[in-house]
Formats: C-alpha cells, sequence, structure tokens
C-alpha cells in the first residue's frame, strides 16, 4: 500500500482538523476519536504483517518540501522503529476507552494531536522533520498537564517544557551545524539521516554536535541529573498523559540515540559511553532509593520506570548484541507494564481519590481481582521470571558483564533493587489490614477494566515464554547496526 507511513502519521490531525471545523459533540467526537485510533492501530497491524525483519528501512516515502534547504518529507519503518509504533497504536484507543467518561474535549483532541507527534518522531528520517514532529509532542503533553492536572499543575507543566526546549535548542544547534557542514563538502543542502552520515568530521566538532542529541534525549529519558522534571511532572498528569509519559515518551529518548546518536556519532557517543554508564549505574541506585522513599503510588513508580531506563542506557552504551537486545527488549516490554500499572493508579484515583500507599491497605480482602493485576504488573515492572523483563534484564546483564565485569555487578543491582520497593509497596497496599478509604468506596475491576488490562498481561507472559520469537523480529536490524560501527560481537 503506498503512502502506508502517511496515513499512519496523518489520519489523527486530520481528525483533529475535521472535528474542530465541524465542531462536533462530545458524544460524536468521542467515537471518532475512539475509530480514528482503531484504524490506526489496524494500518501498523497491516504493516507488521507485511515486514520484512532481514530488510533494514522499508515503506520508504520521499517528497520534495523545502528544496533549495534540502529539506525533504522522508519517512520509513525499520524494526526498531516499528516495535514502538505498534506499542503507541495500541496503546492510544486504550486510553480513548479508559477517559471515555470524559467531559472535557480537550483529552480527545490532544490524545490525537500527540498521535500525530510521536508517530511522525518515530518515522522521520530527515532530521529537520524528525525535530518539528519531537517538539510537536511537547503541545499535547503540556496542555493534558497544565489544563486537566493536579497539584501545582502550571507550574510542573512549565518545568517539563522549559526542560525539553533547552534539549531540543541544543539539538537543533546540532542539526543545523551539520546541515551546513553538508553544504560546504558538497555545495548543497541536505538534513537527510543517511546523507549526514555519510560525512566525515574532525572529532573535536563531532564530539560537540553529539553532545547536543544526548544532551536533548538524556532530558527526555530522564538520566539522573536531567530529572528534575519527572517526578513533579509524573505527580500532576492526569492517567493518559501519564501513560504516554512512562511509557512513550521517555522511550522515545532511548530511540533518538538508537536511530540518530549511533548512526551520526558513533565514535562520539563511544567517547561519552564511559560517563553515560556512570550516569546509568548511579541512576539505577539513585531513582530505586527515591522508589523505596515515596508515600505516593505516582512518584513511587516515576522513579521505578527512572531506574529501569537508566539500566536501559547502561546496556545502549554497553553496545554489544546482547546488551543492545536486553535494551531493546526491555524498552518494549517495560512500556507495557508501565501502561498497565499506570492505567491501574489511574483507576485506584477514580474510587477512591487517593493514590497514597497508606491508604491502600487491603485491596485484595475487597477487590482480589484487582489485586491480582496489580500485583502482577507491579512485579512486572520488577522483572519477575515468566515475564519479558526478566529475559530483557538478564540480556542485558550479561552484556553490561561482556563490556565490564563492575558494570555487570551494577547492572545486576536493579533487579535486587526493584524487588525491594515493589515487594515493600505491595505489603502496604495489597494486604494487610484494610484501610477506612478502600472499606468505603474501593469496588471490583469492571468488565471494560478487565479488557484493557488483559492484552497488555498476554503480551507480557508471551515475551517472557517464548522470546525468540520476539527477538528474532529485531536482532537481525541491530546486528547491521553494529557491524556498521564496528562491532559485531
Amino acid at each position: 500500500m503506498q503512502n502506508l507511513l502517511s496515513l499512519i502519521i496523518f489520519l489523527p490531525i486530520s481528525a483533529v482538523v475535521l472535528m474542530g471545523l465541524f465542531q462536533v459533540s462530545l458524544k460524536v467526537l468521542r467515537v471518532i476519536s475512539l475509530a480514528t485510533s482503531v484504524l490506526v492501530f489496524l494500518l501498523v497491524s497491516y504493516l507488521g504483517l507485511n515486514f520484512d525483519p532481514l530488510q533494514s528501512m522499508q515503506f520508504v516515502e520521499v517528497l520534495p518540501w523545502i528544496e533549495s534547504y534540502g529539506i525533504n518529507y522522508f519517512v520509513g519503518v525499520d524494526a526498531i522503529s516499528y516495535i514502538l509504533l505498534f506499542l503507541v497504536s495500541l496503546f492510544i484507543p486504550m486510553l480513548f476507552v479508559f477517559i471515555w467518561d470524559e467531559d472535557r474535549k480537550g483529552f480527545f483532541y490532544n490524545l490525537l494531536l500527540l498521535q500525530t507527534g510521536v508517530m511522525g518522531t518515530l518515522l522521520s528520517l530527515d532530521l529537520i522533520l524528525f525535530y518539528l514532529f519531537w517538539e510537536m509532542m511537547l503541545l499535547p503533553i503540556f496542555i493534558m498537564i497544565g489544563a486537566y492536572g493536579y497539584g501545582l499543575r502550571q507550574a510542573n507543566a512549565m518545568k517539563i517544557i522549559m526542560m525539553t526546549v533547552l534539549g531540543s535548542m541544543t539539538m537543533l544547534f546540532s542539526i543545523l551545524y551539520l546541515g551546513y557542514l553538508f553544504f560546504e563538502d558538497n555545495g548543497f543542502w541536505s538534513f537527510s539521516l543517511f546523507g549526514l552520515s555519510s560525512m566525515s568530521f574532525s572529532s573535536d566538532i563531532s564530539i560537540i554536535l553529539a553532545a547536543g542529541f544526548l544532551l536533548a534525549f538524556s532530558i527526555k529519558i530522564p538520566l539522573v541529573g536531567f530529572h528534575t522534571w519527572m517526578a513533579p511532572a509524573y505527580s500532576s498528569a492526569p492517567t493518559p498523559a501519564l501513560v504516554i509519559l512512562s511509557a512513550i515518551m521517555a522511550k522515545l529518548g532511548i530511540y533518538g540515540l538508537w536511530r540518530f546518536g549511533f548512526t551520526l556519532f558513533e565514535g562520539p557517543l563511544s567517547y561519552y559511553a564511559p560517563l553515560t554508564i556512570t550516569l546509568s549505574i548511579v541512576g539505577i541506585l539513585f531513582y530505586a532509593i527515591h522508589a523505596i522513599m515515596e508515600k505516593d503510588l505516582k512518584r513511587m513508580f516515576a522513579f521505578s520506570s527512572a531506574s529501569h531506563l537508566s539500566l536501559i542506557t547502561l546496556g545502549l552504551f554497553s553496545i554489544n548484541i546482547y546488551s543492545w537486545s536486553g535494551s531493546l527488549y526491555l524498552v518494549a516490554t517495560h512500556a507495557i507494564s508501565s501502561a498497565g500499572i499506570f492505567l491501574l493508579i489511574g483507576m485506584i484515583g477514580k474510587r477512591i481519590k487517593s493514590i497514597k500507599i497508606s491508604d491502600l491497605g487491603g485491596i485484595a480482602t475487597v477487590a482480589p481481582k484487582f489485586a491480582f493485576f496489580f500485583a502482577f504488573f507491579a512485579l512486572s515492572i520488577a522483572g519477575i521470571p515468566g515475564t519479558g523483563g526478566f529475559v530483557a534484564e538478564l540480556l542485558i546483564i550479561m552484556g553490561a558483564f561482556k563490556y565490564s565485569f563492575w558494570v555487570g555487578v551494577f547492572a545486576a543491582t536493579t533487579m535486587i533493587s526493584a524487588i525491594l520497593f515493589i515487594f515493600w509497596m505491595l505489603q502496604r497496599t495489597i494486604y494487610g489490614k484494610v484501610s477506612q478509604k478502600v472499606a468505603d468506596g474501593f469496588y471490583e475491576l469492571s468488565r471494560v477494566e478487565l479488557l484493557l488490562l488483559l492484552p497488555l498481561m498476554l503480551l507480557l507472559v508471551l515475551t517472557g515464554i517464548f522470546p525468540s520469537f520476539f527477538i528474532s523480529f529485531f536482532e537481525p536490524t541491530l546486528g547491521m547496526m553494529l557491524f556498521q560501527i564496528g562491532d559485531i560481537s
């Protein structure tokens, strides 16, 4: 099918424009938003059925845009981008179902705009196009937190915008300077990822330009030291924004390093590897300690996610097939686990208007099905055997040991620390004496809520039982990338 990627990118924003022009009712808005997101999911599924894991970039579309400056509409998909593309297309319909009774139209419009931004970011192969979609993602998140969030929502929305824009500006400088260097060498402009990757320039310049990309992606992940926006944003975010922040947008920082960092700057990123791995090790421990201390479920799982994202970054910069396979697998499985746990946290908030751990004792007594799913998703984040997270973490640890014995030792602490704070939290929320709030207002999962959670649970079990099936989908792509940067181990 021609223009399949363009349909996937622009269907959501087209729906927004049409519904905005005709000023549809809330009922119509709900139906069209869900139908659009389901159609995108079907298109992405069709894409997957026709995808060849042994090929690199596929379904490529190139159209001239600003020709005098070498800026083109250039999109394509490979195994790395497809994994996140599929997960986004799966999560968005679930979020529309979750907010079905929401009476504020802005939720529906902003989720559709966000979907276009994320899809465009994942599929762009022109750096200017990538930057535009990267920035486009910020506005819907800003509105959802600032207008529909909780607590100090406006201040926290400003914090995430300011931090992210800071990183974006350094990345934009690097992109523009890369285009200028290409012009100096060739006499014409280009911002094509593959055109720019063919250039050779001095190590000093490449180290500086790589830093611009590294800063932008480090803030998005976030690595320790760049994380000050994270906990406030998570605590203020409504559930749809929360799921997107944790399950998708944080992973885009990892994706950006893979797609643009290691394609353009494999040498400079190797130069930064010791520093990045050190920050990742510190982050694994720092975030885990914070998670143990937190009294709020959103903030606890925010730090939990950051700890695992630090492990993913460690695997990425260990640069071998084991660590890369584990990192990409953990990107996928952790996204699924995060979506599940934050949906459940949103359900808790709906029930008792509180997500404080001290208010949640004895859930298993009142709602055993809810307790089962909550425990499952929490433990899947910790990487229990039988889930995809266990396989992913094991591969990263193997790759870390291949890189360095001590890096492997520190990487292995993630499993231990995660088990500690997850079990400590479960003991206080699922078990024990039934708290007053739980006794007064907690109720069992509805059929719709079960239908939202079951596919995520099934995916986590399947990725844990049949890892070879899933890893074989993306391992050839990772192998080709490692071969190109000189590491085929």
